[in-house]
């Protein structure tokens, strides 16, 4: 990966982004303050889209990227396209699922990236999903989706964690040498994100985000995340990581989104239904404020992550990762029940 190609990407993101805001807010493509929404004034969606057209320049520019992944080009296309609709006009739940479920599927069969292996999940022979593998590959692209769309509720929380895995996942690439165009098209959409995040996360120069990702621009993220921990994970496709390790990478947002579809339909809710029952919600009720919330998850993140990078340099430790991950949910699960019943007293 050349470094003008990167540059590229990252100023056609924030080019993009600024020159679009005016036709943002011509064409209703806004935010609109009220309810559970803290900004105070009508914020373009059009984060997404940005981050899209900088890093489909960069893959332009680099040969070795545009060969390898035209079909998740098309598919992250499709899913903004999409997205802004649902952004416009709000689509049913079970709409938004299928569309989802649509990409996976299209994800296996043209794209021909699938979860065959689970790695060493539980002992030394290496768990297959043979027949499952189109369910299996399908249920875990919905769910990184999700796990990104529902964790993004504040100014540069959701993009700022999917950048921090691909900041492991690329660590993990230049130690393994086994895929250099993934590990091309997660620098490129690394600097797309860098340049969004100039422009949404608050900072004392610049307090109110200027953009939103919006649900076009966060279901694109969970797809590329997806797609990128699916391939790099299975031997058919250039490995860097075992299965296993990549749950450490995207640790938050999907312990996060797996505690609420669990608690969600225990009190009688919609796993989908909006809230403010994350944990970015529950800190920010503790008094921590709101730039301090996502600063305090990146480190939680990175901590994580790090974690999941020592153990993936021990091989040895690879069949226990998965156990020690579900020590830290089953901790999570504790915490959150804890502040949970804390808050409500």
């Amino acid at each position: 990966m050349n470094l003008f190609s990167l540059s590229i990407a990252f100023l056609v993101t924030l080019i993009s982004i600024l020159a679009l805001r005016p036709a943002a807010r011509k064409l209703r493509l806004v935010d609109t303050p009220g309810g559970r929404k803290a900004h105070a004034k009508e914020t373009p969606l059009i984060g997404g889209l940005g981050i899209y057209l900088g890093l489909t320049t960069g893959i332009f520019l680099s040969p070795e990227v545009i060969a390898q992944y035209q079909v998740l080009l098309w598919l992250a296309g499709f899913l903004l396209i999409t997205g802004h609709v649902d952004d416009y006009y709000p689509l049913p739940p079970a709409v938004r699922l299928g569309i989802q479920i649509l990409a996976a599927w299209i994800m296996c069969t043209k794209g021909d990236n699938q979860l065959i292996s689970l790695g060493h999940l539980f002992s030394e022979k290496e768990l297959y999903l043979g027949r499952f593998t189109m369910v299996m590959t399908t249920f875990a692209t919905v769910g990184v989706i999700n796990a990104i769309n529902m964790i993004d509720g504040m100014d540069g929380l959701s993009s700022g964690l999917v950048l921090i895995c691909l900041g492991f996942l690329g660590i993990a690439a230049s130690i393994s040498g086994n895929n250099p165009a993934l590990l091309s098209l997660a620098l490129l959409v690394s600097a797309s994100l860098f340049a969004f995040l100039l422009l949404n996360f608050r900072a004392p120069i610049k307090k109110p985000a200027l953009i939103y990702l919006g649900d076009s621009g966060s279901t694109m993220l969970g797809f590329v995340l997806a797609w990128l921990l699916i391939e790099s994970s299975q031997r058919t496709s250039g490995q860097i990581i075992p299965a296993t390790i990549a749950l450490w990478f995207i640790a938050i947002p999907l312990m996060d989104t797996v505690f609420l579809f669990i608690a969600r339909p225990l009190t009688g809710k919609s796993p989908f239904e909006p809230g403010t029952d994350h944990l970015h919600h529950l800190l920010e009720l503790h008094g921590i404020s709101r730039a301090n919330v996502v600063l305090l998850l990146y480190g939680a993140g990175i901590v994580l992550g790090g974690a999941g990078l020592v153990l993936f340099k021990v091989p040895a430790m690879e069949k226990m990762s998965v156990y020690f991950f579900l020590g830290v949910f089953a901790l999570y699960v504790v915490l959150m029940r804890f502040e949970k019943s804390t808050l409500s007293k």
